[in-house]
């Protein structure tokens, strides 16, 4: 697949595209009355072409043929965004998205999507800000105002049961009961913490000051139903390991949220562009382990090291998932700097 510029020369064919969707691929959340409204076949060519060259339009070709276009403002407003129908489920929408989405250094990017495409863009992070009814030729039809923040430091995410955003001030006692309980942090190197002075301590010089970075991943995990923070995603040493890390509260465990909430976690960096994460776990500890596994993580390779602050010696089971379809390699760092590692065939 090529992606290119749109040329003028495009418009007629791009205008039967759209037509030819709308009327097929978006066949199952709209009636007939409603896609004879929203796309009739008489588009106007001039007023298309001209909006066309204003924007930024990106061109998706294969083996010689259109199969698919989209186009952005400068304000950051996604405007179209269609793929043909017969090369569905291709990574073609995913592919205009991503250069679509870095043209311009966007706060924001906006888009209506339609019922059809509202599951896409929820899965390259963006958030449903208001269901709307929009009259087209007299017939209204539903779509979403939905946006994305662009920052790339801990933006805030939804999922069914979780809030994941920042930490702040707010958060201490919430975080104090989580870092100090000794069983929820058996297996993590630092913990627990013990007082309040210490949690306030680590809170703001050791996680607040990620939110200055330009890129950063550092995520208070708040349970909706319980009104309070439960744990925390961090991904640690973007650029190298790009090291997955969590932690949930006793009460919450066995309820599947960490898969949940590394689910939303792993969806937003990878449209953000990690091209792959890395996760480690203590071969004591398999339950992490699964988590791993139900994210899409692979195993790679198993490791010793001795353990700071712990001082101890730990065996650890190196996972990996790639998310750029380029990423092909492993991550070898742990392995190369290891004098005692090996791949385990009993998982």
């Amino acid at each position: 697949m090529i992606i290119r510029n749109y040329r003028s020369t495009d418009c007629r064919q791009l205008a039967e595209l759209f037509y030819n969707t709308v009327h097929t691929v978006n066949a199952h959340d709209y009636t007939q009355e409603q896609r004879n409204a929203w796309a009739t076949g008489n588009v106007d060519l001039t007023v298309w072409n001209d909006s066309f060259l204003k924007h930024d339009t990106l061109v998706a070709m294969e083996d010689g043929r259109i199969v698919g276009f989209g186009d952005i403002d400068k304000t950051g407003y996604l405007d179209r965004l269609y793929v043909h129908k017969d090369y569905q489920g291709q990574g073609i929408a995913t592919a205009i998205c991503d250069k679509l989405e870095t043209v311009l250094p966007f706060e924001k990017i906006t888009v209506h999507a339609s019922i059809t495409a509202k599951s896409f863009f929820e899965q390259r992070g963006y958030q449903t800000l208001q269901a709307q009814q929009v009259r087209r030729n007299g017939i209204l039809l539903t779509n979403y105002r939905m946006e994305k923040e662009m920052t790339r430091n801990t933006p805030t995410l939804q999922t069914d049961r979780l809030v994941l955003r920042k930490f702040t001030e707010q958060d201490l006692e919430d975080m104090l009961s989580l870092y100090s309980d000794k069983e929820v942090n058996t297996f993590l190197p630092w913990f627990p913490i013990n007082t309040r002075a210490e949690m306030s301590e680590y809170l703001n010089n050791r996680i607040l000051p990620c939110y200055q970075n330009p890129v950063s991943y550092c995520y208070a995990v708040y349970l909706k139903s319980h009104k309070k923070v439960v744990g925390y995603i961090h991904i640690h040493d973007i650029g190298d390991s790009n090291d997955l890390g969590y932690a949930l509260a006793k009460e919450c465990w066995h309820q599947g949220l960490m898969t949940e909430g590394c689910r939303a976690v792993i969806a937003r960096v990878k449209a953000d562009g990690l091209p792959y994460l890395t996760a480690t776990h203590d071969r004591q500890n398999p339950r992490s382990g699964r988590v791993m596994q139900a994210l899409g993580m692979q195993y790679q390779y198993s490791y010793e090291e001795q353990w700071h602050p712990k001082d101890k010696l730990v065996t650890f089971r190196m996972y990996q998932i790639n998310l750029n379809k380029h990423q092909t390699g492993v991550y070898r760092k742990y392995w190369n700097q290891s004098a005692v590692h090996f791949i385990e065939n009993d998982l």
